[in-house]
This record gives C-alpha cells, sequence and structure tokens, in this order.
C-alpha cells in the first residue's frame, strides 16, 4: 500500500509537480519574511495576500467566463481550499478569532498540503488553471505558518471546534450538491486527475475513506503540535 501510495505521488503531472515545488519555495522565502518581520511588515505582508486571495478567484472566475467554460456545477469557490482562500481577508481582520485561527491550522493546511501531494487537474488543463490552484492552497499554507510563527497552538478543544466545523461544511457541501446536481468536495464521484482515491473502492467508501484520513491528520497536527519546541522550554 505504502509503494502504491509513493507511486501516486510520482506520478504526478510534470506541471502539478513544477507548480507544487515553486508553491512551496514562495511559502518558505514568505514565511521566513515574515517573521524576521516587524509587526508594521506583518500587517502588510497579511493585507496584501488578502487582496491576492480574492484577486486570484476574481481572476478565474473571469478566465472561467470567457473561455466559456464557467458552470454552477463546476466552477463556484465550493471546495475547501478554495473557501478557505476566501477567509483570508476575514482572518486578516480578525486575526484574534480562534475559531478561524482553527481553521486555518487543521482543515486549511489538511486540505492544501493534500492538494500538493495529489491533484485533480490534468497535464491539459489550462495555465491559468494551475495558477489559480497553486495559489490559492499556497495563500492558505502561508496563513497556517505565520500562525505557527504567531505562537499559535492548538488546544483539544481547538481540535474539536475543527472537525465540528468541517462536519458543518461537509454536510453543507452535500446539500448544495444534492440541490444543484454537482460534486464539490467530490462527495458523490471521485475527482479526476492523479490521487490516492485511485487506491479507493467506489462510492459511498472512498468518500468515507477520505473523511478517516482527514480526522487522521487532524489528529495528527494536534499531536504534532503538542511536542514543546526548543526554545518553549
Amino acid at each position: 500500500m505504502i509503494t502504491d501510495v509513493i507511486n501516486v505521488v510520482l506520478d504526478l503531472p510534470s506541471q502539478h509537480q513544477l507548480f507544487g515545488i515553486i508553491s512551496t519555495a514562495l511559502c518558505i522565502v514568505a514565511a521566513w519574511v515574515y517573521s524576521h518581520g516587524s509587526n508594521k511588515l506583518k500587517i502588510i505582508i497579511l493585507k496584501t495576500i488578502s487582496w491576492l486571495a480574492v484577486f486570484n478567484e476574481i481572476v478565474f472566475q473571469l478566465n472561467m467566463v470567457y473561455y466559456g467554460i464557467w458552470s454552477y456545477r463546476t466552477s463556484m469557490p465550493l471546495e475547501m481550499c478554495y473557501l478557505s482562500a476566501l477567509l483570508v481577508p476575514v482572518y486578516t481582520r480578525f486575526q484574534n478569532y480562534r475559531s478561524l485561527q482553527n481553521w486555518f491550522f487543521f482543515p486549511g493546511f489538511g486540505g492544501s498540503f493534500f492538494a500538493l501531494i495529489n491533484t485533480n487537474l490534468s497535464e491539459m488543463a489550462q495555465i491559468y488553471i494551475f495558477i489559480h490552484y497553486f495559489f490559492a492552497h499556497g495563500l492558505v499554507i502561508f496563513i497556517m505558518l505565520t500562525l505557527m510563527i504567531d505562537g499559535y497552538r492548538p488546544r483539544w478543544v481547538d481540535y474539536f471546534n475543527a472537525i465540528q466545523w468541517t462536519t458543518f461544511l461537509v454536510v453543507s457541501i452535500v446539500i448544495i450538491n444534492l440541490i444543484l446536481g454537482s460534486n464539490y468536495m467530490f462527495t458523490f464521484e471521485k475527482p479526476p486527475g492523479v490521487n490516492f482515491t485511485l487506491l479507493m473502492p467506489e462510492w459511498p467508501y472512498y468518500f468515507m475513506i477520505m473523511l478517516f484520513i482527514g480526522i487522521m491528520f487532524y489528529t495528527l497536527l494536534m499531536l504534532l503540535s503538542r511536542v514543546p519546541l526548543r526554545n518553549e522550554d
């Protein structure tokens, strides 16, 4: 099974691997700048990131309309990571709101992390789709890193809060999908592209496995966050 998982990652399209490396490198550089910046610089960075998150989504939607492929069943930002990206401006405005911090640490980072080692895009996808995909996920990962830099450490109540809001989102998206006949968050059909669902059985079992993996990843993040850092001893 481990070999199969590794093979899925290795089989990712070359464009995905390239954009993934660039996105990861930019996140690391931006996080380093943020960690060494003054409070004023940090505010400027977060506000800039907020505008970029909104701009990224607007340009993507306009491109979909321009190319005549926009559809309410497939094009709205109703995937977990795109919703997280659009929450960046809200977080910038309410940085001390604990539920937002929990969201970016658990589902935000979790979804974006798996988006780097999975994909629902094909190598034939247009370049602006790749840019939108990695820009949105990269911004969410960056926000999670800023949380850690600024001293956020989750408590168990935060862990359960994240599970609660994730459950609310999943149920809401299922209802939306039933109404629209859509498949946001892949609740009824496996995602296209090279991803771990290739190793899973068909619906509904693959979706149940995805939810289980998500909870296990939340738990892993929670346990790792309990490991004391040297400067916290």
